[in-house]
Formats: structure tokens, C-alpha cells, sequence
């Protein structure tokens, strides 16, 4: 049986691995999330570690470098979702892009959909072009809850896709 004070001990001389990791994947971990989901794989590795099977360092690098590999391709597909829906957005039919929106009567009807930060979401993502980072900045909150503002925006327009 594992007990936290093991895990403690093991966190104290791993620690250094799970940045190490992050580093030679050339990982940029402003949130902390990749240093999160080594933690976790650490932890993991911790519970799940069969002696019989080889090495504890193995398995735990093994863990650590597929967990933030994984974590890796999970980012990169929510980018590509959420980059395939804004050009959807700015492309689809009865959308005018100049210096401004034109159709203000497509935007009040969003707008009616959405939660008042979920709207916030898409002024800034879409209609302003704004970073996560600049949004979050401008609204003065983290840059996870701009994110949870855009998961939440965009799924709620998929459901209502065939209102608006």
C-alpha cells in the first residue's frame, strides 16, 4: 500500500524530472497545466508501479513524457476545434467582415444564447481577434477562465447552430 508521505518523498526527488520533460518537449507551460499532468503521471506511476516489471525510473519517465505527449496532442486538437469554429464563424453565410461586423442583428441573437462571459468570449476571440492572454488581461481574470468562457460559448453554438 502507497501512502501519501511516499508519494511526498517520491514528488522531492522527481520534481526535477517532470520539468526536465517539459523542457526537452520545448513545452511553454504558462498556465502550469503540462507541469499539472506530470504531477498526476508521476502520482500514477507511484500507484501503479509493479516491481516485477523493471525499473521505477523507467516507468516513471515512461509515464511523465507519454502523459505531457498526450496532454500535447490534447491542446493541439482543442486549437484546431476551436480554429475550425472561428473560421466557420467568420466565413459562413450572412457574415460581413470589414472594419466592423455588419450583421448586428446575427450578433444580438448570439448574444441572447450566451452567458454575459461567454458573450465576452466572443467579442474578444472572434469579433476583436484578441489572445487568451490579451483577453484575460483586459477582463482581469486567468487565462484558464477566458478558455472555460470559449468551451462553454462554443458549445452552446453548436447546439443552437440551426437558430441562428
Amino acid at each position: 500500500m502507497h501512502t501519501e508521505q511516499d508519494f511526498e518523498q517520491i514528488l522531492a526527488e522527481w520534481e526535477r524530472s517532470i520539468y526536465y520533460h517539459i523542457r526537452k518537449l520545448h513545452i511553454i507551460d504558462a498556465e502550469g497545466d503540462f507541469y499539472a499532468e506530470g504531477l498526476f503521471a508521476l502520482w500514477q506511476a507511484h500507484r501503479t508501479y509493479n516491481p516485477e516489471a523493471g525499473e521505477f525510473s523507467t516507468y516513471a519517465h515512461w509515464k511523465i513524457r507519454n502523459a505531457l505527449i498526450d496532454q500535447i496532442r490534447r491542446e493541439n486538437t482543442r486549437q484546431d476545434r476551436e480554429n475550425c469554429f472561428v473560421e466557420e464563424i467568420i466565413h459562413g453565410e450572412g457574415f460581413i467582415w470589414e472594419d466592423e461586423l455588419v450583421d448586428t442583428y446575427l450578433w444580438e441573437q448570439v448574444k441572447k444564447l450566451l452567458t454575459a462571459n461567454q458573450w465576452k468570449w466572443v467579442c474578444h476571440r472572434i469579433i476583436h481577434s484578441r489572445s487568451v492572454a490579451e483577453t484575460a488581461r483586459m477582463e482581469g481574470v486567468t487565462q484558464d477562465a477566458v478558455k472555460n468562457w470559449g468551451r462553454h460559448a462554443r458549445n452552446k453554438l453548436k447546439h443552437y447552430r440551426h437558430l441562428l
